[in-house]
């Protein structure tokens, strides 16, 4: 059975995904039949990320922003990423992933914003 991973801003399944993936400040993890787990992002980076969601028993990330060093991490975890829907609740994302409508990423999106160790220019 897939347990899904999101990263939010806020520990909320209302709010959207967060805009940096490695620095968000909640993890979410979601299982079909159980409530929502939140949990606090210690590390602040696609890696710390990537071994939360491992630890947790996640087989399947969401995300929007996510740059290479991050998506690397998160296939050497073994976890399958999954292109989020623009501007949409993780809620909605959660429900999209359910019913089969989200792109799997065979590579990280592409950032617009510029330069950066993660390629989003610091934010």
């Amino acid at each position: 059975m897939p347990r899904l991973g999101l990263t939010l801003a806020i520990d909320r399944l209302d709010a959207p995904l967060s805009d940096h993936f490695g620095k968000a400040p909640w993890l979410a993890v979601l299982e079909p039949g159980a409530p929502p787990r939140f949990l606090a992002n210690a590390g602040q980076s696609g890696r710390a990320v990537a071994e939360a969601f491992a630890a947790a028993g996640v087989t399947d990330v969401v995300a929007g922003h996510l740059g290479p060093g991050a998506f690397g991490h998160l296939l050497q975890a073994g976890l399958r990423v999954w292109q989020a829907a623009a501007g949409e609740p993780a809620a909605e994302q959660a429900r999209r992933f359910e019913a089969g409508a989200l792109q799997p990423l065979a590579a990280p999106p592409p950032h617009q914003h510029g330069g950066g160790g993660c390629g989003c220019g610091g934010h």
